[in-house]
């Protein structure tokens, strides 16, 4: 290597310290979703969260419930338990806890020692997600959720998917910042030629980062055919980092040929959540609601499918950049930023300054 490729390569190495990557701590204070409101059930359901295995379910009246999926007695998994009623029962020495994770009985000996608990994670249920708060429970303010009204919004359809994400989920945030990967990545659902050549802006709030496009005139992408839409349109969208649990996107379109009386603007709204499973996997959930064609099944299932293939196009790369940082510990070190990385830089660095508030 030369003197210059070592300079650049030094000076992109100090860089990308100062960024956040697949080695930055977990954020623990933040809400995050828990999954679908329909995945917590009397059946006990294991799901892993930040590196630690938690059991789900619901209470008799309804009430979501996450503990530590870990007796406190000989560490067995509490998901090979059974509920009793609000109690769940340890599958291998039958103590049983509460929802709230103190213990209640231990069938071998009359009492209970003070402090025999597992841990109890505070939930909360919003519309058809249920959130999880990870850090310290004082710090649980369910003020914080963030908001996601329109799903339950009778003026909006909505459709819903999981993936598991073999990456980390600062990855994923970035790939919801950086867009002009549409017209390569995505050229039969969400692509059209001219969209990563669109100029943009970028705005930062805070700990929020969001990117807007204008497109004067395009195609219609193909996943928004059921719009109805024949002929040109434009598009104007917007990419939000919201927090590390949530990104949210929208796409207003505009029939450019459409006539007096008839709809010209149609808007998607496109609401990204991002858990991590633990430092290299990514639980990731979307929703995908639309202001037209509502209550309509198979408009509900060409949007859910097309939806899928896009986002399990983005997985797929996700992935492979993922196995080659596995490969190469070094790759991330010395990558090079774009122009259209502006408002994944900002958001990485808002990452690995909360981290850092985190870590004290």
């Amino acid at each position: 290597m030369g003197a210059n490729e070592q300079a650049v390569a030094t000076a992109l190495t100090r860089a990308n310290s100062r960024l956040a990557d697949g080695c930055t701590p977990l954020l623990k204070n933040h809400w995050y979703v828990a999954g679908l409101a329909a995945d917590f059930t009397r059946e006990l359901r294991e799901r892993t969260f930040l590196g630690q295995s938690l059991v789900l379910y619901r209470t008799l009246a309804g009430q979501p419930v996450a503990l530590l999926n870990r007796c406190p007695h000989r560490s067995f998994p509490l998901v090979h338990g059974s509920l009793e009623g609000d109690l769940l029962r340890c599958g291998y020495h039958g103590l049983t806890f509460r929802q709230d994770g103190s213990c209640g009985e231990i069938p071998a000996q009359a009492t209970v020692p003070p402090g025999v608990c597992t841990r109890s994670f505070p939930v909360a249920e919003r519309g058809p997600f249920v959130w999880i708060w990870m850090g310290d429970p004082a710090q649980a303010d369910e003020t914080a959720i963030p908001d996601t009204s329109w799903l339950v919004d009778p003026a909006w359809n909505h459709v819903s998917s999981y993936l598991e994400l073999d990456a980390n989920y600062v990855y994923l945030h970035e790939n919801l910042l950086d867009l002009s990967h549409f017209t390569y990545l995505h050229p039969t659902t969400l692509g059209t030629p001219e969209y990563a050549r669109t100029p943009f802006d970028v705005e930062v709030d805070g700990s929020r980062v969001r990117i807007k496009r204008f497109v004067k005139e395009c195609d219609l992408p193909p996943i928004y055919a059921k719009t109805g839409i024949k002929g040109k349109i434009s598009r104007r969208t917007e990419s939000e980092f919201v927090s590390p649990a949530i990104h949210h996107a929208s796409a207003l379109m505009t029939d450019l040929q459409a006539g007096a009386g008839q709809r010209s603007d149609f808007t998607i709204l496109i609401t990204h959540f991002a858990t991590p499973q633990t430092q290299d996997t990514t639980h990731y959930w979307f929703a995908f609601a639309r202001d037209f064609a509502l209550n309509d099944p198979q408009v509900d299932e060409y949007m859910r499918s097309s939806a899928l293939t896009a986002f399990n196009e983005d997985r797929h790369a996700l992935q492979e950049i993922s196995r080659i940082y596995r490969s190469e510990p070094k790759a991330p070190e010395t990558e090079i930023h774009i122009k259209s990385d502006k408002a994944g830089v900002a958001m990485r660095r808002i990452i690995l300054n909360l981290a850092a508030d985190e870590q004290g």
